[in-house]
């Protein structure tokens, strides 16, 4: 197949709930390491055709931050500025769901692919500046399912260590309040260089996960998961706790939280810096029974916040070619 027989690619990317960092204390000569879930719900879909011009079309945010992304692509693979990129879903920003990893990585792919460059998607995420501090948004665009990096040493990227799909009948509710969005990039880089915790910590949080978590799903114990991923969640949370105000970012998300916990959710937690949160829980009727509960709750609170059920996503995005026939 040659390079112009593509005639239109189309993306759609998962989001990604961050479990949280496993090691902050650096005391092995690598930082962080990460552990993350791929989810369906609301990806970024795009378009992209090749054009006589660079043209991006969506919501305005949106639209601003790909052409940036798409310019940046065209600099660094020399290619013409020369395509048309429809932005038809998106994902809102600093929520703690990944929007710009996956719209990086959704533009990037599709402008290489329409030009025949082959760049992994690894390749991709270093060259844009993704995975300074985690790599489970990358891992999450190629390959879905349940993710641990293994953290970053000299500079390179987080490799995957751990990958394994997600009980398919394992839904989340997810909930993202109205309140102050989290951390941007910039903000986040600069804040990672101060973060410490103390080697005790990590070696918990690597006991828990080696030991309790990663059995637990291969083991498809929902029990047993959502336990540890609450503890995890909470043994993470309080070494960020002087950057972020407690152990969750708000006290509107701790309350949200401990409302799943009670409410019958298996584990509940934070992702990212928020403002969403989780609660794990298993079937629809189950998951159906918990928002109405959720929704009971938050308009008791006066609490504004959008919710959904969720599943896992166990392929990562899905990436369409239209070529000439």
């Amino acid at each position: 197949m040659s390079k112009r027989d593509i005639l239109r690619i189309h993306i759609k990317t998962p989001s990604r709930l961050h479990f949280g960092i496993i090691d902050l204390s650096r005391s092995l000569g690598r930082s962080y390491g990460s552990v993350g879930l791929a989810i369906e719900g609301r990806g970024y879909e795009i378009l992209a055709e090749k054009s006589e011009e660079l043209e991006v079309l969506g919501p305005e945010k949106d639209a601003d931050r790909a052409r940036k992304i798409a310019e940046r692509v065209m600099q660094i693979y020399n290619i013409p500025h020369q395509v048309k990129i429809n932005i038809l879903e998106s994902i809102p920003m600093h929520v703690g769901l990944s929007s710009t990893t996956q719209l990086t990585l959704a533009v990037a792919t599709a402008i290489t692919k329409l030009f025949g460059i082959k760049a992994s998607s690894v390749e991709l995420a270093e060259k844009m500046g993704r995975g300074k501090n985690s790599g489970v948004g990358t891992y999450a665009f190629m390959k879905g399912g349940f993710i641990v990096d293994g953290g970053i040493k000299e500079g390179r990227f987080p490799p995957l260590i751990f990958r394994h799909d997600f009980p398919e009948e394992w839904h989340f509710i997810i909930v993202t309040p109205e309140i102050e969005r989290g951390l941007d990039e910039k903000t986040e880089e600069e804040l990672f260089k101060q973060i410490t915790a103390s080697t005790d910590i990590a070696r918990r949080i690597c006991h828990s996960l080696v030991m309790k978590m990663l059995p637990s799903i291969v083991e498809r114990d929902i029990e047993g998961f959502g336990q540890v991923l609450t503890e995890v969640q909470r043994l993470v949370g309080g070494a960020f706790s002087a950057y972020q105000g407690g152990v969750f970012g708000s006290q509107v998300a701790s309350d949200i939280v401990n409302r799943m916990l009670e409410g019958g959710a298996y584990g509940a937690g934070q992702s990212s810096w928020g403002p969403t949160v989780y609660g794990l829980v298993e079937g629809k009727a189950q998951a159906e029974e918990l928002k109405e509960r959720i929704l009971e709750f938050l308009k008791g609170k006066n609490y504004k916040a959008s919710l959904r059920v969720v599943r896992p996503n166990n392929k990562g995005a899905h990436i369409e070619k239209r070529v000439k026939s």
